[in-house]
């Protein structure tokens, strides 16, 4: 399917519309009142995610018609990974025809493992594409102090290399102003109209959210995929190494349970070993020595048994 485009330029009347993403705690819910102006979305200070489903809404600034999707948290949420999916998937139909950019929000600090996660799950949710319209938003940015937003953003190599593949690139927050403060918000709003004419109006489409989730679930398919054959290998290997085993014990058992070879090593005990063959062989099976050769067997054999059964039960 062609890209969509929209007739009206950036910075003209046309609705801008925008998609909050990050992890639980970057103050997605807090960046979305900003940039309205208002206490549109709860907030609260919370280890969960507060924001449990999509939320939307709007207003109008310096002319312009915003429109602003909050969504749940990628991390400590209380909802299950299909929800969570389900929930991005109901994004694109509150941000219908699609957003024109996706605030991916970090909280200024070092660099965690959720932080890193967060970057990689924009990619593989949204596929590669999403980045033509993303902008990296950092909040907090007030603890960063006389530190250049750069030089924050280059300390972590992972980090930079995210920013520098966005077309949105950065922008920061400082969270100690107030909804009055106005100069940080038309600033986000200028870069967002500059991605606005890179893309030529385009916006991204639930047909992109369509092809990025099916390359997972291909993915996902495929690494399964992959383990079942790993997993049956293994199986038929532990498989042929048990038939071995019990085969080889049973006759060993079997022999040792007849009195012609004795437990143990030793060129003595072969030398015996012949000797009673020659005698068991000249004189008639008694039902007595064949008792004790089953025995043997069937004591050997339970022994290779024991020790494979986990295996061959999984």
């Amino acid at each position: 399917m062609a890209e969509e485009s929209e007739s009206s330029a950036a910075g003209g009347s046309a609705e801008v519309r925008m998609v909050l993403l990050g992890q639980t705690g970057s103050g997605l819910s807090s960046s979305g009142n900003k940039i309205l102006g208002r206490s549109a979305f709860w907030t609260d200070v919370s280890p969960l995610s507060v924001t449990s489903r999509c939320q939307r809404s709007g207003g109008v600034m310096d002319g312009r018609s915003l429109r602003l999707i909050d969504t749940p948290g990628f991390f400590h949420t209380c909802l299950s990974p299909d929800e969570v999916r389900a929930e991005l998937s109901r994004c694109m139909e509150l941000s219908a025809p699609g957003p024109h950019a996706f605030l991916l929000v970090l909280r200024a600090g070092r660099m965690t493992r959720e932080s890193s996660a967060a970057l990689d799950w924009v990619s593989a949710t949204f596929g590669p594409q999403a980045l033509r319209f993303t902008v990296v938003l950092i909040t907090c940015g007030d603890v960063l102090g006389a530190k250049p937003a750069d030089d924050f953003l280059k300390e972590s190599e992972e980090l930079w290399e995210f920013v520098c593949s966005c077309a949105g690139g950065y922008h920061v927050f400082d969270n100690t102003k107030g909804f009055e403060e106005r100069s940080q918000v038309t600033e986000l709003l200028k870069k967002i109209d500059l991605l606005m004419e890179r893309n030529a109006g385009a916006h991204y489409t639930a047909d992109m959210l369509l092809q990025a989730d099916t390359a997972v679930r291909h993915m996902q398919q495929r690494i399964l995929g992959d383990g079942q054959e790993e997993d049956e290998e293994a199986r038929k290997r532990a498989e042929h190494v048990f038939w071995y085993e019990l085969l080889t014990s049973m006759g060993r058992g079997a022999v040792e349970a007849s009195g012609v070879m004795e437990k143990g090593k030793g060129k003595g005990k072969k030398v015996k070993a012949v000797q009673r063959v020659a005698a068991i062989a000249s004189t008639p099976l008694s039902i007595t020595t064949a008792a004790k050769v089953m025995g043997g067997a069937v004591r050997e054999g339970t022994k290779v048994l024991c020790k494979h059964k986990k295996t061959l039960l999984r």
